[in-house]
C-alpha cells in the first residue's frame, strides 16, 4: 500500500523528516521526485493519487492555505480514500481545519501517525483478500516450497484439517512430527481423514490393479502414522472414509483452505491448487465437504 503525504512546500523541512520516518518504518510512499518535466502537474499529481490508498496531510497554516493541498485532499476524499491528518502545528486550532477532517485520525506525534499507517496497510491488505477471495495456482507446486505449507500449520491456532484419499504429503513434510504434536499440546484441534482400504469406490479411482494395490499399502501406512498421533494427544483425531470419496486434496486452518482438485492427467496431490481465505464461499464449501465425509462417509459414523 503506497501513502501520499500532501504538504506545502514552504513546510519541505517537516515534510523530510516524515519522510525519513517512514521510510526507516518500511512505509512505502509516493515520491514527487517521480515526476517528470515538461509534464502536465496536475496530470502527474491525479495518476500519483489514482496510485496511493491512504493520504497523509501535513497540516500548518501554510498547507491549509494552499489550493494544491486542498485540491489533493479533495481528490481523496472524493475518491473515498483514507485521509490522515499529522497536526505539525500543535497551535493549530480546529476550527481553522478543513470541516472534512471531523472524521478523520488526527495524529500528533510521528510514531501515532506511522503506527496508524501501518494500520491502515494491514486493513487495506485484508480488505484486498476479502475482494480477490481465493488464489489459483496451475499446480500445487506452483503454490509454493516446502516451507510454505508447512507455515500452514504454524499460523493456525484453533484449526488444522487434513483430507485426501491417502495425505502422505504431510506425514513427509520435514518437521511435520514434532510440529503437529507441538500444536495439539497448544490446544489447536486437529483432524486427518483419509480413504479406508475397503470403500467400494477406490478401484474407481485407479487404472491398474498396481496402482491399486500401491494406494492401498500407502493408505495402510499412513493411517497407522497418523492413529499414533492422535494416541499422543486427544487433540488429533483420525479418520477413514468408507462410504463416499474425497474429490480433492484438502488442508484447512484459521486462514485458508488448500484444495488440490484430483485430476486423471496428473499425479495426485500436483494438480490445480485454490488458496481460499477465511470467510470466502469457497472456504465455507471446502469445510462444510469435509464435515459430511468426516461424520456420514467414515468409520465411526
Amino acid at each position: 500500500m503506497s501513502t501520499f503525504i500532501s504538504h506545502s512546500f514552504k513546510d519541505e523541512a517537516v515534510y523530510s523528516a516524515i519522510c525519513l520516518a517512514f521510510d526507516a518504518a518500511g512505509i512505502e510512499r509516493w515520491d514527487p521526485k517521480q515526476m517528470s518535466i515538461g509534464e502536465s502537474l496536475a496530470d502527474q499529481l491525479n495518476v500519483a493519487i489514482q496510485s496511493c490508498e491512504v493520504c497523509v496531510f501535513i497540516a500548518t497554516r501554510r498547507s491549509i492555505e494552499s489550493p494544491w493541498c486542498l485540491a489533493e485532499l479533495g481528490a481523496f476524499w472524493g475518491a473515498g480514500k483514507k485521509v490522515m491528518l499529522f497536526l505539525s502545528d500543535p497551535d493549530l486550532a480546529d476550527s481553522v481545519l478543513p470541516p472534512q477532517f471531523k472524521d478523520d485520525l488526527k495524529a500528533n506525534t510521528a510514531q501515532e501517525l506511522i503506527e496508524a499507517v501501518k494500520q491502515e496497510s494491514k486493513n487495506f491488505k485484508l480488505r484486498a483478500k476479502l475482494d480477490k477471495p481465493y488464489e489459483f495456482f496451475v499446480t500445487s507446486g506452483n503454490y509454493g516450497k516446502e516451507k510454505d505449507w508447512l507455515s500452514l500449520l504454524e499460523d493456525t491456532q484453533n484449526n488444522f484439517d487434513v483430507l485426501g484419499v491417502a495425505i502422505g504429503a504431510w506425514r513427509k513434510t520435514n518437521g511435520f512430527t514434532e510440529k503437529v504434536l507441538q500444536k495439539a499440546k497448544d490446544n489447536c484441534k486437529i483432524r486427518f481423514l483419509l480413504m479406508h482400504q475397503d470403500n467400494d469406490l477406490l478401484k474407481g479411482l485407479l487404472y491398474s490393479e498396481k496402482s491399486y494395490i500401491s494406494v492401498i499399502h500407502d493408505i495402510q501406512e499412513n493411517y497407522a502414522y497418523y492413529s499414533d498421533l492422535a494416541s499422543k494427544n486427544s487433540n488429533i483425531e483420525v479418520r477413514q472414509v468408507k462410504k463416499g470419496i474425497p474429490h480433492f486434496f484438502l488442508t484447512r486452518t484459521d486462514q485458508h483452505s488448500i484444495i488440490i482438485q484430483y485430476q486423471s492427467s496428473q499425479t495426485w496431490g500436483s494438480g490445480p491448487t485454490w488458496r481460499c481465505h477465511a470467510g470466502s464461499d469457497l472456504y465455507n464449501v471446502s469445510i462444510a465437504e469435509f464435515e459430511h465425509l468426516w461424520t456420514v462417509g467414515s468409520n465411526e459414523a
